[in-house]
């Protein structure tokens, strides 16, 4: 039975990849591929790489082909860390994609690189009376994100 470390290392004998400067230079030296992001709704919310289409990997099978249908076209996935993309990418190829390249880091290092992200706007809040069970739960997980930047961010200073 194979583990989840040697699926990993299949797929990085499968799958072309970038770092995310390399992916940064060769945007900004003119390349114009598909970029994929392929984590969850709460993470593309909290900010994405300009121009990248949504496709969680939950669902990617079932949505791909509609969203991106020349198979042909180069395509660089990302996921938060490098994992999910992997193993997308390897999916994608199974599926008939030509040119499928996984950047390694994810949206993590590119942000933690200072990298140019898109953040869209938060979705207007409803006026309707809100409920406190629901409101606990958004405000706990908003606590576990700040959390988890904070984190990030001490390490980053670290760093330097």
């Amino acid at each position: 039975m194979k583990s989840r470390e040697d699926l990993l290392d299949e797929a990085r004998q499968n799958l072309k990849e970038m770092t995310v400067q390399e992916v940064h230079d060769y945007l900004e030296g003119g390349a114009d591929p598909i970029l994929l992001d392929i984590r969850g709704l709460d993470e593309w919310e909290r900010g994405h790489l300009k121009g990248a289409v949504h496709i969680p990997r939950g669902i990617l099978e079932n949505e791909l082909e509609d969203k991106l249908s020349d198979k042909s076209k180069e395509v660089i996935v990302y996921c938060a860390g490098g994992v999910r993309s992997l193993l997308g990418g390897e999916t994608m190829q199974a599926l008939g994609y030509e040119n499928v390249i996984s950047m390694d880091g994810g949206y993590g290092d590119w942000e933690d690189a200072g990298l140019p992200v898109e953040i869209p706007p938060l979705p207007e809040e409803e006026v309707a009376p809100e409920d406190p069970d629901l409101l606990e739960t958004e405000l706990a997980h908003l606590e576990r994100v700040i959390a988890e930047k904070k984190k990030r961010l001490e390490a980053v200073r670290n760093k330097a």
